[in-house]
């Protein structure tokens, strides 16, 4: 017999290797051993140890190994005689001493090709010879009831009364069934849960179905004509499908449809192997000869239809690097792992690595199986998801915290955003609703126009990019005792706005102190003391920093007490030692504001590109610092330059500089595109109406994107305030259609006179539109004129004038009102259906709380979600 191997079919940690002998093999799994054990290592994590072995049978040509528990060291040996040993590898050799040793032997010496033992009846096994003419070559025998022994003296055993053939207590040496007779048997299998129906390859031509049915004399067989009789094996999971092949070629079978094959595939070399997976359904293992891989079909079935051929994906394992695989077996019932071994006789335990399905659903779960197990399941509470920063699921928690929608103080948004990189948009945001709301109390039209919409480069450069004039004066500085005015400053009313939209608030004293005021609060001491320096008052700048040096709030490293040491210092001249040291250890400095701060007061020539091109400096203050010393050309080219640097990053930070103009949507998408935030680009959107922004096909699909998240996560109630915020303040846009209405009961149309008269509004002529009286009700269906239901009580048709109430109005159109006598609204209950109007059901259901229709039982008060809410509250 060639090399094989073959797993328990009850011991998951045991195994066989069949050769010039059969060897059997423990597994043990070191996983959380230190040392490592004897034996031989089958995998990083197994060792296999020998621990019974039989040379005893030296033509060994086929095997079985017993299916049950309570022999599970039996093996079924066929040998070139015929006959059928049954062989016990048990060690200590005593659990299988009364079947181990029996032999079943045929009426004439031929060799025995294929043997297997009954899934279901583990008593039967059936065995197939070569031909021999005048005798049969299929025998199936009862290992329980009679066999051979090794002497030649019949033994009988008891009658087993389960077995499902027909046993004749008379014959005891004979087998339970011969078929086949003068013919051939290469491959035989039983049906896994049929224990009367077997598959057989015969004669080189041939595959046969046996069925031994219970009192039959003439046992039915159903065959096909086929040269593929080799390796004949049956789908475990789909009994009705089989496998088997002929040289080059693989065939799948049907045995609901056994005249063709379902499917056939071509192979490079000659098939030594077929093994049907044991776990996974449809998954069929091919060995070829002399091939490195083993080539594994999943057969996939199309649901519903057994008509359609089925697709059959192919993979290619190769467990050993360069080594040729002798044999294989799957794990009974470890999923995806195989026992393999290599032409110089290496055993390898392993592990096919499966193709994972993956699942990510909208709520950023995430599922993954390896074949039927699910191995892991993820959502936005676990640690991986930090490590992930997934925008979706940021997006998501902002959305519940109401992210965006704090429409009285935008900045308190930047707390919600969790991103510093948020923080200026935001901010921006909010100075552009405080100035719009100045401009507003100055009745300013103009800056009202833009105060929506408009930054630094349109307000500096103006819309048409033409550089407005300003004024430059020498300025001294504060509290310093000194003569020379050595820095120019530059004021314009349009630097005065750009300053307000930094959030400097110019040259107004009172804003400018709650400014630094608010960053010490935040900690940003060196920030103030910097933008204090900023403005000439050395003095105030001091006393910041002194203020950070005691404050716990201070979240620097540096000792602040030294850096105001040091600036207290400062002097005018330029040979003095202050700053030739100052100018020299600048560079050392951690924090950019420090080192902008000590840039300034060494500044030469009035050269500040090293305080303008610092990225760690917030944008605003760069601005605010170009608008104050930056004359008319340089302030244009460092807006422009900047623009178009802050447009290709997508910092959104840029928005201060662009304001919401083409380049700021342009410089939006870029940031959408970065980082897929649709949820910050529609905020931004939604907090500059009204504007005509919102026409740009950018704002419409972030909106459109941003809405649609909202309703694949289901948090309606966000999206409902996106919405009510959006067409409040968006009055050119189309609102929804109403959608919820009361219909007639004969021709399902609305009842409503906004139904009947809402076209008014938009493509009749005004001078056509029907006046409707206030008082008038409608006791019948508009469309199809049947009378509507009676009130309960009053038991008139129900009818209302409420809805829409067009009049014509000749200078301004048709004027829309609704009609609120909530008296005669219809109600009904959800239940019964029984209702009337309003206000007789009320009255009713204050003394009541049945229906008010006789014969109905209904509680309708109880039902009524507002009653049970004010029994409670009075309970």
């Amino acid at each position: 017999m060639k090399v094989d191997v073959a797993w328990s079919p009850t011991e998951i940690n045991r195994f066989i290797t069949i050769g010039t002998d059969v060897q059997l093999y423990e597994v043990e799994d070191v996983t959380e051993r230190n040392v490592k054990p004897p034996g031989i290592s089958i995998s990083e994590n197994t060792f296999a140890n020998v621990i019974s072995t039989s040379s005893e049978h030296q033509y060994l040509k086929c095997y079985s190994w017993y299916p049950k528990f309570d022999h599970p060291f039996l093996l079924a040996l066929g040998l070139a005689n015929g006959r059928v040993v049954l062989e016990s590898l048990d060690p200590m050799g005593s659990r299988d001493a009364d079947l181990a040793g029996r032999e079943f032997v045929p009426k004439q010496n031929r060799a025995c090709n294929c043997v297997a033992w009954n899934t279901v009846d583990p008593n039967i096994i059936v065995s197939g010879l070569e031909k021999y003419r005048g005798d049969n070559c299929i025998y199936v025998w009862d290992v329980s009831r009679s066999a051979y022994s090794s002497s030649g003296i019949d033994v009988v055993t008891n009658y087993d009364r389960r077995s499902v053939f027909p046993l004749d207590a008379s014959n005891t040496g004979k087998p339970l069934l011969e078929l086949g007779t003068s013919e051939s048997i290469q491959s035989v299998r039983w049906f896994r849960n049929n224990p009367k129906l077997f598959a057989c390859g015969m004669n080189l031509k041939h595959l046969r179905l046996y069925d031994t049915r219970d009192g039959s004399k003439h046992h039915e067989s159903t065959s096909t004509t086929t040269k593929a009789v080799y390796n004949l094996c049956v789908d475990p999971e789909v009994e009705h499908r089989m496998a088997s092949s002929v040289d080059n070629l693989l065939v799948l079978w049907d045995v609901r449809n056994f005249e063709k094959p379902v499917a056939t595939v071509n192979q490079s070399k000659p098939v030594l192997k077929l093994s049907w997976s044991p776990t996974r359904s449809g998954l069929l293992a091919v060995l070829c000869k002399d091939s490195p891989t083993i080539n594994l079909f999943d057969i996939q079935s199309p649901a519903g239809s057994d008509e359609v051929e089925p697709a059959v994906v192919e993979r290619n394992l190769q467990p050993y690097p360069s080594n040729s695989i002798m044999s294989f077996a799957w794990h009974p019932s470890h999923e995806n792992r195989m026992m393999t071994i290599s032409q110089n006789n290496e055993l390898l335990d392993y592990i096919i690595f499966d193709r994972i399905t993956l699942n990510w659903s909208p709520t950023s779960e995430i599922v993954w199986t390896f074949g039927r197990k699910v191995l892991q399941s993820l959502d936005s509470r676990d640690e991986f998801y930090d490590r992930l920063n997934d925008i979706s699921v940021k997006m998501r928690k902002r959305a519940c915290q109401g992210y965006g929608l704090t429409m009285s103080k935008l900045w308190l948004n930047c707390e919600l955003a969790d991103d510093p990189g948020l923080h200026g948009v935001w901010m921006w945001l909010d100075l552009v609703k405080s100035v719009a709301e100045a401009d507003t109390k100055k009745k300013s039209s103009h800056r009202q126009q833009h105060a929506k919409y408009e930054g630094v480069h349109s307000v500096i450069c103006g819309d048409n990019g033409n550089d407005n004039q300003s004024e430059n004066k020498k300025v001294q500085w504060i509290g310093i005792n000194t003569t020379e005015c050595n820095i120019t400053k530059y004021t314009s009313d349009e630097r005065e706005r750009a300053l307000q939209l930094c959030g400097w608030s110019g040259d107004d004293p009172n804003t400018f102190v709650q400014f630094l005021d608010r960053l010490e609060l935040d900690g940003q001491y060196t920030r103030a003391a910097t933008i204090a320096v900023f403005h000439l008052e050395i003095r105030n700048a001091i006393k910041i920093l002194t203020k950070g040096a005691l404050s716990k709030n201070y979240k620097g490293t540096l000792d602040l007490h030294t850096v105001a040491m040091g600036l207290a210092g400062y002097t005018t001249e330029r040979t003095a030692l202050w700053r030739e040291v100052s100018n020299s250890l600048k560079a050392t400095l951690t924090d950019p504001y420090l080192r902008a701060m000590f840039a300034f007061l060494t500044v030469e020539d009035a050269n500040y590109e090293e305080i303008l091109n610092d990225k760690n400096i917030a944008v605003q203050d760069r601005l605010a610092f170009a608008c104050y010393y930056l004359n008319d050309k340089k302030i244009s080219d460092f807006l422009e330059q900047l623009r178009k640097q802050m447009t290709e990053t997508g910092n959104l930070d840029g928005v201060l500089l662009t304001g919401l103009t083409n380049d700021g949507l342009s410089l939006i998408q870029r940031y959408v595109d970065t980082t897929g935030d649709v949820q910050t680009a529609s905020l931004i959107v939604l907090h500059t109406l009204p504007s005509l922004v919102w026409k740009d096909p950018r704002a419409q699909a972030w909106v459109y994107s941003y809405r649609s998240l909202l309703d694949t996560w289901k948090l309606w109630k966000p999206r409902a305030m996106f919405d009510v915020n959006w067409f409040s303040k968006n009055s050119s846009a189309t609102k929804p259609t109403q959608q919820v209405f009361v219909s007639c009961n004969f021709c399902r149309r609305s009842v409503s006179n906004y139904f009947q008269f809402k076209n008014l509004s938009t493509g009749q002529r005004f001078n056509q539109a029907p006046v409707i009286s206030s008082n008038r009700k409608i006791n019948c269906c508009p469309s199809c004129r049947k009378p509507l239901p009676r009130c309960a009580l009053c038991l008139c048709h129900m009818g209302t004038p409420s809805g829409l109430h067009w009049q014509r109005q000749i200078d301004t159109g048709p004027d829309r009102k609704k009609l609120t006598d909530f008296s005669n609204w219809l109600t009904w209950c959800q239940t019964c259906r029984h209702g009337g109007h309003s206000g007789h059901i009320l009255e009713w259901f204050k003394h009541h709380n049945e229906c008010p229709v006789t014969g109905c039982m209904c509680k309708c008060m109880s039902l009524d979600a507002t009653a049970k809410l004010e029994s409670e509250m009075s309970c």
